[in-house]
């Protein structure tokens, strides 16, 4: 491998590789006639429902990227079945709890010759049954995020271009989510500093403290020559009062996991995080998916245990 672009990718890695966190990892399983000859890939984080555990998961074909989302329940077997609740053009979901589930991930538009020419994160209500957009970002905004913090709701951009550089994170409060529009999501303040001209990153999912700071989940990303991509899970703790933030740190790798598929050999080393559920026990589940093929979770050391 030819050395990443990113210097603040690299000293991140560098500092990972001496303190690896992960303990085990396993693959997910996924079934049902809808996902038969697709891969199910860039799911969600696992949740829970009137006693039932339910992910959204990505399912495509290897050689396209018009994907669906579909929600699958785990049955009894380990495995995630297909339920009958799925969104067409809907990639990377992700799930948040604001009064009840809602839905997000990067609904595309592709033209008449098949190939996505737009793309913005969307937001759904009654998830479970009948998934209603609500909400979404402006065009070709990928990995904007929603989540409920304590009397209000907790907003997270990634802007790319002249504003956003490669892509970087933007973060405002709102006292609920109906005051949330696109203009919100648009004009929220960037958390300057997170990333170098030469990385990338954005939020995938986020989690109250017990001191009332925010757990950051996401994802950090670099390009060797070549175009060929470099994502890691990472995390960073934020205030949220005063939007200042610490701490970031990757927490996992692609060869953490076991060796599998890929959709391409740029997209090799490609960890993509679907979200972190902090366990009881001093560890953390977080839900990845791989090179852009598998799903997988990983058990890792809790990345928000110390000094909080």
């Amino acid at each position: 491998m030819k050395e990443i672009k990113s210097e603040r990718v690299r000293q991140l890695l560098e500092t990972y590789r001496n303190r690896k966190t992960v303990l085990e990892t396993e693959k997910l399983c996924f079934c049902g006639e809808c996902v038969q000859g697709k891969d199910v890939y860039n799911v969600s984080k696992e949740f829970e429902v009137g006693g039932e555990k339910y992910i959204f998961g990505r399912a495509e074909a290897r050689d396209s990227e018009l994907s669906e989302t579909v929600l699958f329940r785990r049955e009894e077997d380990g495995r995630y079945h297909a339920t009958n609740v799925k969104i067409e053009m809907l990639q990377d979901p992700c799930v948040s709890d604001v009064g009840g589930i809602v839905l997000g991930g990067t609904k595309v538009f592709a033209g008449e010759n098949g190939n996505i020419e737009s793309w913005r994160t969307t937001f759904y209500k009654n998830a479970l049954t009948s998934p209603e957009a609500f909400l979404q970002s402006p065009p070709k905004m990928k990995d904007a995020r929603v989540f409920a913090y304590k009397n209000g709701v907790l907003v997270f951009s990634r802007p790319q271009g002249e504003r956003g550089g490669k892509g970087t994170i933007g973060f405002v409060r709102a006292t609920s989510l109906d005051d949330v529009t696109e203009e919100t999501i648009a004009s929220a303040p960037l958390l300057e500093g997170l990333f170098d001209e030469e990385s990338w990153g954005g939020v995938n999912d986020a989690t109250e403290l017990e001191n009332g700071k925010i757990g950051v989940v996401g994802h950090i990303a670099s390009m060797e020559e070549g175009d060929i991509r470099h994502y890691y899970g990472m995390t960073f703790v934020l205030d949220p009062e005063t939007a200042g933030w610490s701490d970031l740190k990757i927490i996992c790798e692609r060869k953490d996991f076991a060796a599998g598929a890929y959709k391409r050999k740029d997209l090799i080393d490609v960890v993509f995080m679907g979200g972190l559920v902090r366990n009881k026990d001093g560890t953390a589940t977080v839900y990845t998916g791989l090179s852009d093929a598998e799903a997988h979770k990983a058990v890792i050391k809790d990345p928000f245990a110390e000094g909080v």
